[in-house]
């Protein structure tokens, strides 16, 4: 009998949060699943920690990397060697809530996705959730949905055959943007639940809190390259989220301007779901930004 879901965890210099991890994925209670450890080198105690739990639990597996690749190629390794129908994936340094991918398998099928709600920031004084938007739609309608801001790998159950010919690109950050959207593209619907919570947790030491020309360059062009398919030809949010990291990589000492210019309808600057600063901004970047 086939796996139904295998579950992938990236592993790297994360020991004092990956008992509970692996604790919380454990407490889920699922009747036919896979967990599959990628150690990506790591120098702290997390492999043994690893090992440890392989040992007592038959359904955990272990895969050591040589040498450190990076969160892409911890995932990608995973994808390999993954047996289950069904695929998710949770980071290390986070958890989930009890009963959370018993849900998500309750609404799974073959050429789906389902989306389940996520608690940012965890931990800080920033935190707050985010659920989705409850129903079956395609794609289209879920970039509508501001999807390019939640293009989390994290809080999503994929059948797995979404996957072939499909990978995280290695050595860029921000490489959710880069490939999540393409995957959800090619499912036939993508399901919003709101059961169930993934536990995003702030770190010091996140990659998202670095501010560096690379950091930057590398969300920026994740978002440049998500505005180029054709669900997002006129999605202004997603333009003016462009700009915003132009801006924000141009002031780290950046020197490419890789956002076209494009025109923002007078219309937007009055919609009142945006916030004032965000239609001030739009209003700024109007009349002063050149692009491409």
């Amino acid at each position: 009998m086939r796996t139904r879901l295998s579950i992938i965890v990236p592993v790297y210099n994360v020991a004092q949060y990956l008992r509970h991890c692996l604790q919380s994925i454990l407490d889920q209670q699922l009747d036919s699943y896979e967990v599959i450890l990628v150690n990506d080198a790591s120098y702290d105690n997390s492999r043994g920690i690893c090992a440890e739990w392989c040992e007592e639990h038959p359904t955990f597996h272990l895969i050591n990397h040589d040498r450190n690749m990076g969160l892409s190629e911890a995932r990608n390794t995973g994808l390999a060697h993954a047996q289950g129908q069904y695929i998710t994936f949770v980071d290390s340094d986070d958890f989930l809530a009890p009963d959370t991918l018993n849900s998500c398998l309750e609404m799974a099928s073959e050429g789906t996705v389902v989306e389940y709600p996520i608690r940012m920031e965890h931990l800080s004084d920033h935190a707050y959730c985010w659920s989705p938007m409850i129903g079956s739609f395609d794609f289209g309608t879920w970039m509508k949905n501001d999807g390019h801001t939640h293009c989390f790998a994290c809080n999503k159950v994929y059948d797995i055959n979404l996957w072939q010919g499909m990978s995280f690109p290695s050595g860029r950050y921000f490489e959710d943007i880069l490939t999540i959207p393409y995957v959800l593209k090619k499912a036939q619907r993508i399901v919003g639940i709101d059961k169930g919570l993934y536990y995003y947790c702030s770190r010091k030491e996140s990659i998202s809190k670095s501010l560096d020309c690379k950091v930057l360059y590398d969300f920026l062009y994740a978002l440049v390259s998500l505005k180029t398919l054709p669900e997002n030809a006129s999605n202004t949010r997603l333009y003016l989220r462009c700009l915003n990291a132009q801006r924000s990589y141009l002031k780290y000492g950046g020197t490419q301007q890789i956002v076209p210019k494009e025109p923002i309808p007078w219309s937007f600057l009055t919609y009142s779901q945006i916030p004032l600063r965000e239609r001030v901004k739009a209003l700024w970047f109007k009349m002063t930004y050149h692009g491409k």
